[in-house]
């Protein structure tokens, strides 16, 4: 069976991976809460359709977890609060479980002042930056989150990297439905989609990525010595560097000073993160904004042909997963072989 073969991956009900995924991250020295968190977060990415920020990552932030490189304890510090404005240091704490610290910390703001700005230093991978971004917004907010990374675009005409692909992610309340969401990172494709099709051993469209020459490549390993291309050429570039200037409030790492997430674990890959949440509430609106919001989504989804919202096709795929994610075998051995590394007890798979 090839590496797309159904023998090659297995199904696994969503609730004992994420138990599973709690009870290795506990072993490997996370407190309690923050493996849960982590658990749900990489859980949620498998079940929206979205393994690159998954499963996926779960050996990466073990292996930095024993290197040292990220604090399964780690907290947030504060470093400087003035009227709506927080900045703290995460001190590489676990990205998933401190960002909704710093959500939290933006929403309570906000509710006070109409506006928060929250600037994060010294952090680490928060998986979907959507995830995050949702928390403002089921709180009745608008929530905005991005982060700088690695570089890894390729400026327009250039061959080297220069820039991360700096997710960016937007949420908006809507009654009566989920929020939508609208997150994108700024290459044409998020790097993890790359790993996971070298992982499969899948060819990649042309306009991915360039390769060690600056040639577009096909090949998706040949992709992960090169650069990736930005989305939509110039105005992708551009986004991914006005990410990465704003992500310099926090005063932490940007553009060359980080390293590679995936390169050796011993040395820390910190990032920068900045949260913004605005309050509909206080801007004397004589409609309340979801309800407006909903008015304006209503009529795009009545449009002739098969419209969606950024975000539904996340929805729809969690539903169509039936609660259930599917994992490479490999991947599968690799995680069984970190809980007995860890000395958890969990298995990912039912015993026979």
């Amino acid at each position: 069976m090839t590496a797309n073969g159904e023998n090659d991956r297995i199904t696994v009900e969503a609730g004992r991976a994420r138990a599973f995924l709690a009870d290795l991250f506990s072993a490997a020295g996370v407190t309690g809460d923050a493996a849960a968190l982590v658990a749900d977060g990489l859980i949620e990415a498998d079940l929206q359709g979205v393994p690159s920020h998954g499963l996926l990552q779960a050996p990466t932030y073990l292996r930095r977890l024993r290197a040292g490189t990220i604090d399964g304890k780690g907290t947030l510090s504060l470093v400087h609060s003035s009227a709506a404005v927080t900045v703290y240091d995460a001190g590489l704490a676990l990205g998933h479980a401190v960002a909704k610290g710093a959500m939290d910390r933006a929403v309570e703001t906000a509710r006070t002042h109409g506006l928060a700005a929250v600037a994060v230093r010294t952090a680490t991978h928060f998986g979907v930056a959507g995830r995050h971004a949702r928390v403002a917004a089921e709180a009745g907010m608008i929530g905005i989150v991005m982060c700088n990374t690695r570089p890894m675009l390729a400026a327009p005409g250039g061959t080297g990297a220069v820039v991360g692909n700096n997710p960016l992610a937007i949420a908006i309340p809507v009654a009566g439905r989920e929020p939508i969401v609208f997150d994108m990172a700024m290459s044409a494709v998020a790097m993890g989609r790359i790993r996971l099709a070298a992982q499969r051993g899948e060819a990649i469209p042309p306009d991915w990525a360039l390769d060690a020459s600056g040639q577009p490549t096909t090949d998706a390993a040949a992709a992960l010595r090169g650069v990736l291309r930005p989305a939509a050429g110039a105005k992708g570039y551009g986004l991914a560097l006005m990410v990465d200037f704003l992500c310099a409030l926090s005063g932490g790492s940007v553009l060359g000073e980080i390293a590679s997430m995936y390169g050796d674990p011993s040395a820390p890959s910190d990032c920068s993160w900045l949260f913004l949440t605005i309050d509909p509430a206080h801007f004397g609106l004589t409609q309340p904004y979801p309800e407006r919001i909903a008015g304006l989504a209503a009529s795009i989804l009545a449009a002739p042909g098969e419209a969606s919202l950024p975000g539904d096709r996340k929805l729809r795929a969690e539903r169509q997963s039936l609660g259930k994610v599917v994992v490479p075998r490999t991947l599968a051995d690799e995680l069984e072989r970190l809980a007995a590394e860890f000395g958890s007890s969990a298995r990912l798979r039912t015993p026979a």
